[in-house]
C-alpha cells in the first residue's frame, strides 16, 4: 500500500470513529413510551408543569467531573451521578437542558420521583445527605462562585446558593 492510500485509509477510519462517537452521544425521546434512550441507559420521563422532565437523576459519565455517591458504582445505578455546576451546564443530552427555579416551582415533585441522593463536597471529596435530601442544579448562576440549587427534604423545598464546585444531582427538561 502506498503512502497516499495509507493516509486516505487512516483519514477514513478517523472520520468513522468520530462519527460513531457523535452518534453515541445522541439520545432518542419517545413520547409514546415516555422514555429517553441514551447510551448509558433508558430514562423514564414525565410531563409536569407544562414541561417534559427526566423522572430519574441523570447518570451520564463525565470524566473527572461526575461522581457516584461514596464512589460506589451501585449508587450511580441507584441515584444517578453527581455533577459540579460547570459540568451540569453541558451534560444534558442534546435537546434537553437544566431547568430553572420557575420550572421546579411549576412541577409536581411527586411526579418527578425524587430520591434523596445526597451530594459531594469539592473541598474534601466527602459525601453528605444520602437519604436526607435531594439537591438539583438549576440553570441560574447566583454569582461567579455560586449557583442556585433546589433542595428537597421531607419537610419542604428550599432554593439555595452553593459553591459551583459541589456536586449535585441533575434533572434535565426537554427544550
Amino acid at each position: 500500500m502506498n503512502t497516499k492510500n495509507i493516509v486516505l485509509a487512516t483519514a477514513t477510519l478517523a472520520a468513522l470513529a468520530l462519527t460513531a462517537c457523535d452518534r453515541s452521544e445522541v439520545c432518542t425521546y419517545d413520547e409514546n413510551t415516555n422514555t429517553l434512550t441514551c447510551v448509558e441507559k433508558t430514562y423514564k420521563t414525565v410531563k409536569t408543569g407544562n414541561k417534559v422532565w427526566l423522572a430519574e437523576n441523570l447518570a451520564r459519565f463525565d470524566s473527572d467531573s461526575s461522581f457516584c455517591y461514596n464512589n460506589s458504582f451501585e449508587n450511580c445505578q441507584k441515584y444517578g451521578r453527581l455533577y459540579p455546576y460547570e459540568s451540569a451546564k453541558t451534560i444534558c443530552p442534546e435537546g434537553w437542558t437544566l431547568p430553572s427555579q420557575a420550572d421546579f416551582e411549576a412541577a409536581d415533585l411527586k411526579a418527578l420521583n425524587v430520591i434523596y441522593a445526597g451530594y459531594r463536597y469539592a473541598s474534601n471529596g466527602k459525601f453528605a445527605d444520602e437519604g436526607v435530601s435531594a439537591s438539583f442544579w438549576t440553570n441560574k448562576e447566583f454569582d461567579d462562585a455560586r449557583g442556585t440549587i433546589v433542595r428537597v427534604k421531607e419537610d419542604g423545598v428550599a432554593y439555595e446558593h452553593f459553591s459551583k464546585n459541589i456536586a449535585f444531582s441533575i434533572r434535565c427538561i426537554k427544550e
